[in-house]
């Protein structure tokens, strides 16, 4: 299920961007970069490791909760609709803390090469780059998925539509392409909200935008590339 929830959407968006609309879409590349074989081939080996620790979790998760000893639960009216629609964004901004730090950790120079060089081996990412993950990234992050999935009181469809996101947002982070214009990056939906030219930043220079929906803690602590994040 990993495998498909993985490679439909991340080679569809590829054909699209990279194949069929390649000249049609070059004026939104951000990078000029375009990846050769050998960088598609790396970042689609080191996702089926992601993939094998992901299932190994995603397994765990369905048993735990089979036994029912997790807080997921089934019926919206066992918390009410209000916290229903909460609990997605309680999901988010705990994941998005989680992960600012944690990513800001795996960027220390003890740190960075025995566990985070790899999603950074190549600098113009592309969406086969989601998953592309050491081994140890891939169990951290197998860690926290597993750690929201038990603990917060989620219901079913909102720890779907959570991991929905998350795959869709990183695979847009991971694109390549920006096809909101500045001055819609700069309105108040997408404000506070990491952008393609964000992430694709941080690929080309390491030291910036560490984020992964929001760009709350990146301004907080004034690792924001403010000025091309929004304006590039």
């Amino acid at each position: 299920m990993l495998v498909i929830f993985y490679f439909v959407p991340v080679i569809i968006t590829y054909y699209v961007l990279y194949v069929r609309n390649k000249e049609k879409f070059r004026r939104f590349k951000i990078q000029h970069k375009y990846p050769g074989r050998k960088q598609i081939n790396s970042e689609i080996r080191y996702s089926f490791l992601s993939l094998f620790n992901f299932s190994v979790a995603g397994l765990y998760i369905y048993e735990t909760v089979q036994k029912g000893n997790t807080l997921m639960y089934f019926k919206i009216s066992d918390y009410g609709v209000a916290y229903f629609v909460f609990s997605l964004f309680l999901l988010m901004f705990i994941n998005d803390t989680i992960f600012y730090w944690t990513h800001r950790l795996m960027h220390l120079k003890g740190v960075f090469r025995y566990i985070h060089l790899v999603h950074h081996k190549y600098t113009s990412p592309t969406p086969f780059a989601v998953f592309s993950f050491g081994a140890g990234e891939s169990i951290l992050h197998s860690i926290v998925y597993t750690c929201l999935a038990l603990l917060i009181p989620q219901h079913l469809a909102v720890f779907v539509i959570f991991h929905l996101y998350n795959m869709g947002s990183n695979i847009a982070g991971h694109a390549g392409f920006e096809f909101l214009s500045w001055k819609r990056r700069k309105q108040w939906f997408f404000k506070w909200q990491n952008t393609v030219t964000g992430h694709d930043l941080h690929h080309k220079r390491f030291n910036c935008n560490y984020g992964n929906y929001f760009i709350l803690w990146d301004k907080l602590m004034s690792t924001l590339s403010e000025k091309e994040h929004f304006y590039q």
